[in-house]
């Protein structure tokens, strides 16, 4: 199986990474506009996958869009919760997994979806930059929501997204990654909400060539 490296820290560049994966393109971009072939969900933290069909189509709410469109460019913006696209033969997905879309199953939901189209054991998954465990501290409530997935230092709590969204992938059937293994929120050129209260966004998005 076709195995991407996303893990050279020389490749990133802070602002701007892309990758051609099985003819489709994953970008990751710090400065980035919205263009007329681009799709972005409203973004609220649900569960809720978007099965994009056809194109123009007004933006709905939803924390995931799942495509078979060429050329259509579909994304989710971040500044802190974790970027997550997945590659299949003709279909492509990606999703917005904070601690909340996590906790209420939004990384199964895309697999799910996804199923319906692709073999999940032959699905390309690449996980973006996000809140790790080096910096995101969290309360006692999350002992509840992700048994297993805390690491604790000095009597406080931490959680690293981008491993409890791999996990996930890993125990519903996905086997093949790339990953960009930064933290948000001590990495001072990428966008943090934690750090910073920004507004500005990361965009993950991938388009099928």
């Amino acid at each position: 199986m076709h195995r991407e490296d996303f893990r050279k820290g020389e490749e990133v560049e802070g602002l701007r990474y892309s990758s051609k994966v099985r003819g489709k393109l994953i970008e990751v971009k710090t400065e980035w506009r919205e263009h007329p072939k681009l799709y972005l969900p409203i973004q609220k933290h649900t569960n809720r996958v978007i099965t994009l069909t056809t194109f123009p189509a007004p933006p709905t709410i939803g924390d995931a869009v799942v495509t078979n469109l060429k050329g259509i460019e579909v994304g989710v913006r971040t500044a802190d919760c974790a970027p997550v696209v997945l590659v299949g033969e003709e279909w492509v997905g990606v999703a917005h997994a904070g601690w909340r879309g996590l906790a209420s199953g939004i990384i199964e939901k895309v697999v799910e979806r996804l199923k319906v189209y692709e073999d999940t054991d032959r699905l390309f998954a690449f996980v973006g930059p996000s809140a790790k465990s080096c910096c995101y501290e969290v309360g006692e409530e999350f002992k509840k929501l992700f048994p297993g997935y805390l690491a604790e230092r000095d009597g406080s709590l931490y959680m690293d997204l981008q491993e409890v969204v791999v996990k996930e992938l890993k125990a519903l059937g996905v086997k093949n990654f790339g990953l960009i293994e930064r933290c948000t929120v001590c990495s001072e050129e990428l966008p943090s909400y934690r750090r910073d209260r920004t507004e500005d966004r990361i965009l993950t998005s991938v388009r099928i060539l």
